[in-house]
């Protein structure tokens, strides 16, 4: 009799919790009953799905191609982040789109989406979807399942003007024409008969012979113009938005093609397609060109245009329709953000250039609501040059910039979360001006990352006000104008699991 079949289960998986990786995954080899534990306490998933950010996933204003910033680190994979192994990677100009536990999407509409996993450097490509105007999104949890589905959320189209008919201008009749000032053109006629002539032809038109009669162009009647009646409403402004039930496409990568698949609507509509137009479909200078999607817990959180979250849950084909805590107006004016960290799911917003509010979505009750949690004045961080902070020795860089494999081999390199390159407002800064923006949060910490001082990020700690600087975002060989920035950028865990078909 073996002496670990005299230990009860939760001891022995204490024991076996302290192997490494390799040596865990060798003792499932062993015994059954061994394998049974380590399914049972699900031994293994901590080392194929480490709860960590290991960078983030930048698309940039007129730059060729996305661009990995990554912390030091020595931990194992190492992250490659140059994803130059994707078709037309390097040629394409196409955008990372989504990030969800460990996995990407790449590519767009008019030429393909791929689902790339950068940790393993596995990737497949999407069957094209018959369709316009959508965004898509990423669902996977490697927690429940090795598979994961893609989500086609329709855009609300912009109101097509109709074509306003051009004014006719009003045809005049042709100038009589004086056939005998013609034929003096080609004699030498005395000057008195010229004058002659003159005078006969401004007393009009002579009497013509059949022979000499010309047919005038006779003006064509004017098109009939009927007005556009601005009372009569476009029917579809009246349609709701969105409706009771809404049929999306949705991709599974167990089935390997799109299917529709239809949620219902709980509750009641809250806008019409007219109001949800008054929204903004996308930004005018920087910032993302789409809206961001969250999963959490069997759930899929969209930010959809009209100023609300759809909330679309996935066990019972069932969606909820979230008010944001701001409205359409005040969306204008602001910079909205949702995502998720350590309490669920957030919304937040940079509005009057510097102020930054936060709330977490309240799903406590039966009533769905948002909660303001923080407040926060950024101006004292905004306005101050971040060139070179005092007492900065590691920092955060870009794939491909600084450092070709992600590692570094000292261990007192490896990056800190929480105590590393921690700045002190009260330091000697250069003034500086700058726009601040919603980089992300940290999916299990109460922590915000932003840019400031022009492509330089920072980690804000919200319970603490602790401030971070990470590094410098900005590509070396981007070129230099005021047309310079960021459009999306995606905080980046990676993950050991998932089912892709090609292999870098």
């Amino acid at each position: 009799m073996d002496s670990t079949e005299a230990l009860p289960d939760d001891a022995l998986a204490n024991i076996l919790r302290r192997l490494p990786a390799s040596d865990l995954a060798a003792s499932c080899c062993v015994r059954k009953a061994w394998c049974a534990i380590v399914d049972a306490h699900r031994l293994l998933l901590p080392h194929f799905l480490p709860r960590a950010v290991r960078g983030l996933f930048v698309n940039y204003i007129d730059y060729d191609r996305p661009r990995f910033f990554t912390r030091p680190s020595t931990e194992r994979p190492a992250i490659n982040g140059d994803l130059g192994f994707l078709p037309g990677y390097n040629w394409d100009f196409e955008p990372i789109v989504d990030h969800c536990n460990g996995l990407l999407i790449y590519g767009s509409e008019w030429r393909a989406f791929c689902v790339v996993n950068p940790a393993t450097r596995r990737w497949e490509r999407l069957p094209r979807l018959d369709a316009k105007n959508y965004n898509t999104y990423l669902v996977f949890d490697p927690a429940v399942s090795p598979h994961y589905q893609v989500f086609a959320i329709p855009q609300v189209p912009e109101k097509v003007v109709p074509v306003q008919p051009q004014p006719v201008p009003d045809k005049k009749p042709p100038t009589p024409f004086c056939l005998t000032e013609f034929f003096s053109l080609f004699e030498d006629t005395p000057e008195v008969l010229t004058k002659d002539l003159e005078e006969d032809c401004e007393d009009g038109p002579s009497e013509l012979s059949p022979e000499q009669t010309i047919e005038e162009d006779i003006p064509a009647p004017s098109p009939i113009e009927v007005p556009e009646d601005p009372l009569i409403e476009d029917p579809e402004d009246l349609v709701e938005f969105p409706p009771s039930s809404w049929m999306l496409d949705v991709f599974s990568s167990s089935t390997k093609e799109w299917q529709k698949r239809l949620f219902v609507r709980e509750g009641e509509a809250l806008d019409t397609v007219a109001t949800i137009r008054l929204d903004r479909l996308e930004p005018t200078f920087y910032g993302p060109r789409w809206r961001y999607g969250v999963y959490r817990r069997g759930a899929f959180y969209v930010h959809c245009r009209g100023a609300f979250v759809a909330r679309l849950s996935l066990k019972d084909g069932k969606y909820q329709l979230v008010k944001t805590p701001i409205d359409i107006e005040e969306s204008k004016r602001a910079q909205p953000y949702l995502g998720k960290s350590e309490k669920g799911v957030y919304f937040a917003t940079i509005h009057d250039e510097y102020l930054f509010r936060v709330w977490i979505l309240n799903e406590s009750c039966c009533q769905i609501s948002w909660a303001l949690k923080h407040h926060i004045d950024l101006n004292p961080w905004a306005t101050i040059y971040l060139n070179q902070p005092k007492g900065i020795d590691k920092t955060w860089f870009l794939y491909g910039d600084n450092n070709e494999d992600g590692t570094n081999g000292d261990e007192n390199f490896e990056w800190n979360s929480d105590d590393d390159n921690v700045l002190n407002i009260e330091d000697d800064y250069e003034p500086f001006y700058s726009h601040v923006s919603i980089l992300g949060f940290h999916p299990y910490k109460e922590i915000v990352f932003l840019e400031v001082s022009s492509f330089r990020v920072v980690a804000y700690h919200l319970n603490s006000s602790k401030v971070q600087y990470l590094g410098r975002l900005r590509p070396k060989d981007y070129y230099q104008s005021f047309t310079n920035g960021i459009y999306e950028s995606f905080l980046y865990t990676p993950c050991m699991i998932g089912e892709l078909s090609e292999r870098a």
